[in-house]
């Protein structure tokens, strides 16, 4: 059985990993201006996605290290 000192790193790490999923958002967004002038929406779409998930998983990753102080 898992301990809450590894809850919380694993609460921890889901956190990294939402912040690095919305840097990188961050900059699918920064060269979404070279998509529109193709007239395409896909970089919109992916950035999108990826800046929820990101937001999801760093609330996880918040609730898991709050619940295992």
């Amino acid at each position: 059985m898992s301990s809450s000192e590894d809850k919380r790193e694993n609460g921890s790490v889901m956190m990294i990993i939402a912040w690095v999923l919305a840097l990188f958002a961050a900059l699918v967004f920064y060269f979404h201006p070279a998509e529109a002038r193709l007239g395409e929406t896909r970089f919109a779409v992916v950035a999108g996605c990826m800046a929820f998930a990101g937001v999801i998983l760093a609330l996880v990753g918040t609730g898991i290290r709050r619940k295992n102080r």
